[in-house]
């Protein structure tokens, strides 16, 4: 069989052509210090569902929260529109109009009657009489007046006309207050003169599908029946028993809702007018019954909407209305209670542009790719029950924090510094010497073979002496081992000195293992105790819900770290208080706040130890009070490293900075 050829486009990738349409690398440096703060993936990502971000083209795409908020206000807008009570004031209204036609008649007949003496006058003005009487002790409260007049025979055709056409209208609005999914089965059932029968075998059939479903028994074949016979009663999408119950729960509770909001009197009388409209006992039952049978899932609570407007809400209009409310209360609560992109895929997004428009659609579309984005592009991914950093993912932040921490910087004292010193090492720096006496043989070929053809001129074979060696130069090792302490008490949070402090932490760890990979660089987290973290780890680290700063075990397991490294030796510490803990003898930790005698005393020896072992100390200080500066003061006397007092502004800067500094002067 023949097959038309095949046309390919190609076009230079511009990262748009991925299938999440998104771009995962910014998405993933807009997560990054929310991820560096709550130390999680999803918690990350979640803060972005919430606050939305901008994409490539500078576009911003709305977050949960703007979505919430404007559910909010369009609830608002249907509040203060609407006034409840006119429910009962038109049907009031209404039923007024009908008695006064009525009595109109009534009055026109005795006058036409007045001037005639006759046997049979006189009846006809005394029954017109008695069908004044009769109108005149109905009450005049709806419900009184709709159970009198359904009672009473009229004289007027054009009033007796007018009642029927209320009492039909008012049993429809009724039926579809109490379920607004069934509006259209209902009206098209008005036209026939059994839609009450037909109203009550719906009811029933629908029922007993809904009985069974509770029982456990298999409802399949009953649930395609019931369709087949009444679907056009419900809109469309309702393709199992399970979406049946959800949509009609939905209404059910709208219709509870718009009782609710009216007031305990008003809430009586609509009750009345329903018994009174619907007498049949059996549609009754069957009401209560499927009222019944939904309960379950209902879900706890009904809401009641305080309404302000002053435009009266027509009988007619309420479920509408009270349908609109509860589609946008649940959608309100459902992206309230987001906390995956996944969730999104919940989301009735037909629902959604209506509520909201178009645009909050495609927002929340994109919204939910997002994690897709960050998988496809290899930063995040994801096991049966989180979503992960990989190591992918994991330099793409030390790259980020140590790219923005050097753009924060004065380029006089941020920059690459030179090694200054060549030698013989094992680090090639492609360039090449003269052999000398006592140099490693590692011979340039390339080099060598020029220096003897320049010498002897073209000729075979090459005559080499040893005055033509040329051997390649090498960088003379510098190697700095360098253990990063950082403070994770819980005073670094709540200073908002923890975002930055764990951000030089990555972007040292990205500065040592791409520029100076020959480098040992470990890390431990103290607070009440110390730890080691793997650079791996680092992000997910976060403060300890304990209380202490003890910095004498950091630097005791410092040290140890560094006993079996070879090289310039360091410790860089950042913190922002003073030593309020300490290791006893007996292993336990000791601790007080303020420092007592006995933490400043250990940890000032643990200080001397490290001297003693030309292990160098630099400090960062954030916020640093009175007491801990005069702390600082005898810890950089013992061990002549030095103090930085700065801020979590400046701390990037003044740490890569001193780092790279003092590493130039290790060769």
């Amino acid at each position: 069989m023949g097959s038309e050829p095949l046309n390919f486009i190609y076009e230079r990738w511009d990262g748009t052509q991925n299938s999440s349409g998104l771009d995962g690398k910014e998405i993933f440096d807009e997560i990054r210090d929310s991820l560096l703060y709550h130390g999680d993936v999803a918690a990350a990502l979640k803060k972005l569902l919430s606050d939305g971000f901008l994409d490539r083209n500078g576009n911003r795409i709305s977050g949960l929260r703007d979505m919430v908020e404007h559910l909010a206000e369009r609830r608002r807008e249907i509040l203060s529109q609407h006034d409840p009570s006119g429910m009962l004031q038109e049907i009031s209204d209404a039923l007024e109009d009908i008695v006064q036609t009525e009595q109109n008649a009534i009055d026109v007949n005795s006058n036409e009657l007045a001037d005639r003496s006759d046997a049979a006058a006189q009846r006809a003005r005394e029954e017109l009489n008695t069908k004044g009487l009769e109108l005149a002790t109905i009450g005049t409260d709806p419900v009184s007046r709709m159970q009198g007049l359904k009672a009473y025979e009229f004289v007027s055709p054009e009033a007796e006309k007018a009642f029927g056409d209320l009492l039909e209208r008012l049993s429809k609005q009724l039926l579809d207050s109490f379920f607004n999914s069934m509006k259209r089965g209902i009206e098209s059932q008005g036209k026939d003169s059994n839609s009450m029968a037909k109203t009550r075998e719906m009811l029933a059939d629908l029922n007993s599908l809904l009985s069974n479903y509770r029982e456990g028994k298999d409802t399949d074949a009953q649930f395609s029946e019931f369709m087949d016979n009444w679907g056009d009663s419900f809109p469309p999408g309702i393709e199992s028993v399970d979406d049946l119950i959800d949509f009609m729960a939905a209404q059910m509770r709208a219709a509870s809702a718009m009782f609710n909001s009216l007031s305990p009197q008003q809430r009586r009388e609509l009750m009345e007018l329903s018994q009174a409209l619907f007498n049949d006992l059996d549609l009754g039952w069957q009401i209560s019954q499927l009222s019944d049978n939904l309960a379950p899932f209902m879900g706890p609570g009904t809401p009641r909407y305080g309404f302000y407007g002053d435009q009266p809400m027509s009988l007619g209009d309420a479920p509408e209305v009270f349908s609109e409310l509860g589609e946008l209360s649940d959608l309100e609560s459902f992206l309230r209670h987001v906390s995956s992109p996944e969730d999104l895929a919940e989301v009735d997004l037909v629902e959604l542009e209506k509520a909201l428009g178009k645009d909050a659609r495609e927002a929340l579309e994109r919204l939910a790719k997002v994690a897709t984005a960050l998988k496809e592009e290899g930063l995040v991914s994801s096991d049966d029950s989180r979503l992960l950093l990989t190591p992918k993912g994991l330099r793409r932040i030390g790259e980020s924090a140590l790219s923005e921490l050097f753009s924060n910087g004065d380029d006089s004292r941020l920059g690459d510094h030179a090694l200054a010193k060549s030698g013989t090492g094992t680090d090639l720096e492609y360039d090449t010497k003269p052999y000398e006496f006592g140099d490693s043989f590692n011979l340039n070929i390339n080099g060598t073979i020029r220096n003897a053809l320049l010498r002897t001129g073209a000729q075979v074979p090459v005559k080499v002496t040893p005055d033509d060696f040329e051997i390649e130069k090498t960088e003379k090792l510098a190697r700095a081992s360098t253990v990063l302490l950082l403070d994770l008490s819980l005073s670094m949070p709540l200073r908002d000195n923890f975002l930055t402090a764990k951000k030089v932490a990555m972007a040292l760890h990205s500065l040592i293992s791409t520029k100076y990979p020959k480098d040992f660089l470990s890390i431990i987290g103290f607070s009440e105790v110390a730890r080691c973290i793997e650079p791996s780890a680092l992000p997910e680290v976060s403060w300890d819900y304990v209380y202490g700063t003890n910095m004498e075990h950091a630097m005791l397991m410092a040290r140890e770290i560094l006993r079996s490294q070879d090289g310039h030796k360091q410790i860089i510490m950042i913190t922002d208080g003073e030593p309020t803990a300490h290791i006893m003898p007996d292993g336990e930790v000791f601790f007080s706040y303020p420092s007592s005698p006995e933490t400043i005393s250990a940890t000032l020896k643990e200080v001397m130890r490290c001297t003693r072992e030309g292990i160098r100390i630099n400090t960062f200080v954030l916020d640093a009070t009175r007491e801990l500066r005069r702390f600082m003061e005898k810890f950089a006397s013992i061990n002549k490293g030095r103090v930085f007092y700065t801020d979590p502004d400046n701390l990037g800067q003044f740490v890569l900075v001193d780092f790279l500094v003092n590493r130039s002067k290790f060769v």
